[in-house]
């Protein structure tokens, strides 16, 4: 039976998406077969912890919008970390294009090894890969600069942190990211610290949108790192993370994170 114009134009439309998809999908696929890799090396201490966050979308000007969030972590070991990033600002450059920056404030309570006070002031740059199937393919780099003072002991430590993450999400209903309805995600992140990969984080998760202004998001985190260059990377954590989205404008919170 021959294949119609129509059908043509669509069969080439997928093949376009599919190659620009490339460099993402092979990212994601290098990180997993490298955590694939690491996981024999097993850290002889694996930590449980659970997050629960809200985030806050709102208007500022034009294409500019902030996303500040507040949280709180409780991590076995008896360490507790709040935290809130404020400013937190979104610059809309085009449709696939996002500048970040802003400012966390971490508070953790740690009792092995004492509560510290961290300023982490960063900039990044998201960049979307359009697409007609509603399915959002990014990356997400940011490069932060973290000040930790030990208020036990009196001591600061200072350091750059760069860390890259492709990732995806996608709709689970025809009606995609409409109210009512769910989606899908999952990224991996790399973190790079003192010149050298200290650690791996993967995320897989759901989200629930009730409204154009309500949202609820639930993830688990698994975690792969090390202490020093020569040091294996090593299963060391898991994170279960609730989180609350609400937005000030309608539909804010879908148009930061995604290009449609």
């Amino acid at each position: 039976m021959p294949i119609s114009t129509r059908s043509c134009e669509r069969l080439t439309t997928v093949g376009e998406h599919a190659a620009s998809a490339q460099p993402i999908v092979f990212r994601s696929v290098l990180a997993v077969l490298i955590a694939v890799g690491a996981s024999h090396a097993r850290a002889q201490d694996v930590t449980d912890d659970g997050r629960l966050g809200v985030i806050v979308a709102h208007p500022i000007v034009g294409v500019l919008s902030g996303t500040p969030y507040v949280w709180f972590d409780d991590q076995t070991g008896g360490a507790k970390t709040y935290r809130v990033s404020f400013p937190n600002v979104i610059y809309r450059v085009r449709p696939w294009l996002q500048g970040w920056g802003g400012l966390i404030v971490n508070w953790k309570d740690n009792e092995a090894s004492g509560n510290t006070r961290e300023l982490r002031p960063f900039a990044g740059v998201k960049v979307f890969l359009p697409n007609s199937t509603h399915i959002h393919l990014y990356e997400l780099t940011r490069l932060e600069w973290r000040r930790i003072t030990n208020t036990e002991n009196n001591t600061i430590t200072r350091a750059w942190r760069l860390r890259t993450r492709p990732g995806v999400e996608f709709p689970l209903s025809t009606r995609a990211w409409q109210p009512g309805t769910f989606y899908g995600l999952a990224n991996g992140e790399v973190f790079v610290e003192h010149s050298f990969v200290d650690a791996l984080r993967f995320m897989f998760g759901a989200g629930y949108i009730k409204t154009d202004r309500v949202g609820i998001e639930f993830n688990y985190v698994v975690e792969l790192s090390r202490r020093t260059s020569i040091d294996p990377l090593a299963y060391t954590d898991n994170s279960f993370r609730l989180d609350f989205k609400f937005s000030l404008q309608q539909g804010l919170h879908h148009k930061q994170e995604g290009p449609e």
